[in-house]
């Protein structure tokens, strides 16, 4: 049946964000725009009703909220601003997503866009570093000189979530195209290459993490004793060689084993050292605000304000963080703000066990490793990638997706 125009562009908009979110355009406020505009035009009363009292939507209307009182008596009016334009998407996506009917297709295509996106984004990458290597700069291919597009560990991310999606669907999805399936083997190399490239110690430790999970779950119906061994020597064969393969990535991880948390040098700007550093100014900032927090607009003055009284010289110089989303949020918000991060992850991803949806799980896991090392809701990267997703994922379950 051919879909009205207004329809079409409803439908045209989510594909096109997912597209667009691994080049972290600045065209995606738009996008998320013309997207709500085009859905005042298709609107259902019973649809609108019925997202509306998903608990879901509820539990990011309430983080949203608590944000919105705690900016209003926050003493940094331009700081706190900021904090309700960038939690916005707490209220519209989650009204695009649960309060509209969205065909399973249209799903699959948002995902397949977003994979395509990733891969279209590291060609870029890889190609520009090898245009700098050529002309005698090697260290392009590395970090934060590599990754120009988002910061280097929000690029992993994006990238560990796009080889989850390629493993799980699209041998199902285009069973009929081998050519398709053939290139998914290779987009799955060259989203692990960008990975090692990227060098960030969070995205290898969460690849590390979760590549393992994803295969077991994936190959579970044929996995017996002997040929589980077999996956576990082969996984340790592709990052010992990876090791050689990539051997900067890998030295970024040194710092861990170097670190001694009871000699930790106040003046540092080390990433790892920096953070054990901050968060026990974080708890300790907590201790003092537990109940309404400082605000959520004095955040970061009143963690600058601690590094300086402290002699955190590396972390005021730097003006960083809490480098911990969950410690940012009690901060700011206290203990309500934290309850219902909380609420939003930790709960959700029990539930999602209990209710077998594994990709929400495993999404919420990527999530939650990257929300204990990086303050992602301070950015619009992080922000727009974690609702989106959030409630895509809760909205179709996994089997949906196979059996449509």
């Amino acid at each position: 049946m051919q879909l009205p125009l207004k329809q079409k562009l409803f439908y045209f908009f989510p594909t096109l964000f997912c597209f667009c979110l691994p080049f972290g355009s600045l065209i995606l406020s738009g996008i998320i725009v013309l997207w709500f505009v085009t859905s005042l035009f298709n609107i259902n009363k019973f649809d609108l009703k019925k997202g509306l009292k998903n608990k879901t939507v509820l539990f990011l209307f309430l983080f949203f909220l608590v944000t919105l009182i705690s900016a209003l008596f926050s003493a940094d009016k331009t700081s706190a601003v900021f904090e309700v334009e960038s939690k916005l998407s707490f209220v519209f996506l989650p009204y695009l997503l649960f309060c509209f009917t969205i065909p399973i297709q249209i799903i699959k295509r948002c995902i397949v866009s977003f994979v395509s996106g990733c891969f279209f984004a590291c060609l870029f990458l890889v190609a520009r570093a090898c245009i700098y290597a050529f002309n005698g700069h090697p260290e392009y291919f590395f970090y934060t000189q590599f990754s120009i597009l988002i910061h280097a560990s929000y690029f992993s991310m994006y990238l560990i979530l796009a080889v989850v999606l390629v493993i799980l669907f699209y041998k199902k999805w285009f069973q009929n195209q081998k050519s398709t399936v053939y290139s998914s083997y290779f987009f799955v190399l060259l989203f692990g290459a960008t990975i090692f490239l990227c060098a960030s110690k969070l995205g290898l430790i969460s690849f590390v993490i979760i590549l393992p999970i994803l295969l077991m779950y994936k190959l579970k119906s044929i996995l017996n004793f002997k040929k589980s061994i077999i996956l576990i020597i082969g996984l340790s064969v592709i990052i010992i060689f990876s090791v050689k393969l990539f051997p900067t990535a890998f030295e970024r991880l040194q710092s861990l084993r170097a670190l001694n948390i009871n000699q930790l040098n106040k003046t540092s700007s080390e990433s790892t050292t920096v953070r054990f550093l901050i968060w026990q100014q974080a708890l300790d900032l907590i201790k003092h605000n537990f109940l309404t927090g400082v605000g959520v607009g004095n955040t970061n003055d009143a963690l600058y304000t601690a590094y300086q009284q402290n002699g955190l010289t590396g972390a005021f110089e730097h003006k960083l963080n809490a480098h911990n989303q969950f410690l940012q949020t009690f901060i700011g918000l206290g203990i309500i703000g934290f309850l219902s991060l909380f609420l939003i992850t930790f709960w959700q991803a029990i539930n999602a066990v209990l209710q077998k949806q594994f990709l929400l799980f495993i999404f919420l896991l990527l999530i939650i490793l990257n929300f204990l090392v990086e303050s992602m809701l301070q950015t619009a990267t992080g922000t727009l990638f974690f609702v989106f997703f959030y409630c895509l994922f809760n909205v179709t379950k996994k089997k949906q997706l196979l059996d449509e």
